[in-house]
């Protein structure tokens, strides 16, 4: 007789509370916006009243804000660790506030969600929010979005993290640079009318036989399936037709905003493929002096699930501490 381990059955059980939370979902229900953030502050010596932190604007001038984006069909659980540690690192006048993307991992949909229209809402929310010292971390399409909120809020942001995302992702499918978004364009919309065409069953079956070049172990990917089988297929193809048609090459070297991107290439299976990917992932910001590329060659995808410790290390080590 089989006998199940724990991991197989933890990971039976996420799938299924998940599945269970997608039956139960309305289906009329819609989001108001494109992307919701949420925010959260390190209690500072400013005071707390009822877990409302209480600041004056001097303290709130100081303060780091942090502004988490998720990747493809993720939500921003996968950022609570790295916030937690960035938290305990900082301490006071510590602000992060996690994006959450509508039509992505349980998340209500919005109709006709665009890349464009999520990044048009996260500048409304730094600008209405009046924001400054803002620091972006952006995991895969969230590290996209980070280099154009740099490029449109120049004087607010002040520094991006993208976590495996590219300016243009579309030579990761092509295995070179020379390719144009003109040229992705035809592939962009063949994809997208092939997600179109999905539903929840066929987008998890389809992102599970990519899983393994995601993250390391089993039950992280499960998270990383479970984030998928509550995505909206449409919503999915859509905005990965807008990143394979969105180049931001030659626009990041027209930005001062210091640039840290930490590439993975733990999910390719040779030191030669490893080599060509970082080779790849290096001659994207070739021409950008501000940005530095750092790889880890162990960890996958999600590099926050992998190796949390090299991550956290990383990104304070960047961003530095007055």
């Amino acid at each position: 007789m089989k006998t199940l381990n724990v991991t197989t059955l933890i990971c039976a059980a996420l799938l299924a509370v998940n599945s269970l939370k997608i039956n139960a979902e309305d289906e009329q229900a819609v989001a108001i916006q494109p992307v919701t953030v949420y925010e959260q502050t390190t209690p500072s010596a400013s005071g707390i009243a009822n877990n409302i932190v209480i600041t004056d604007h001097a303290t709130k001038a100081k303060e780091l804000n942090v502004l988490f984006i998720p990747g493809l069909m993720s939500n921003a659980s996968v950022w609570s660790d790295l916030s937690q540690g960035l938290g305990n690192y900082y301490k006071d006048g510590y602000r992060s506030h996690f994006a959450q993307v509508a039509g992505f991992a349980n998340n209500k949909v919005y109709p006709n969600n665009r890349l464009s229209k999520i990044t048009a809402a996260l500048v409304s929310y730094i600008e209405d929010n009046n924001l400054n010292n803002v620091i972006v971390i952006g995991h895969s399409m969230g590290g996209h979005i980070a280099y154009q909120l740099a490029l449109a809020l120049p004087d607010r942001v002040s520094k991006v993290v993208s976590v495996d995302g590219l300016p243009f992702i579309t030579p990761i499918f092509t295995r070179s640079n020379q390719v144009t978004a003109a040229q992705a364009q035809p592939y962009a919309n063949k994809l997208k009318s092939q997600y179109a065409n999905m539903d929840s069953a066929e987008l998890t079956a389809y992102t599970r036989k990519g899983v393994n070049i995601q993250a390391t172990s089993e039950l992280n990917q499960t998270k990383v399936l479970s984030m998928a089988s509550g995505s909206h297929p449409e919503t999915v193809g859509q905005i990965m037709a807008d990143l394979m048609t969105s180049d931001l090459r030659s626009a990041i070297t027209t930005s001062n905003t210091p640039i840290l991107f930490l590439g993975a290439s733990g999910g390719f299976n040779s030191d030669d493929n490893k080599e060509m990917v970082e080779r790849l992932y290096a001659e994207q910001f070739a021409e950008a002096s501000q940005a530095s590329v750092i790889m880890n060659t162990q960890s996958r995808h999600f590099i926050m699930f992998d190796n949390l410790p090299w991550l956290l290390q990383q990104t304070t080590q960047f961003l530095g501490k007055e």
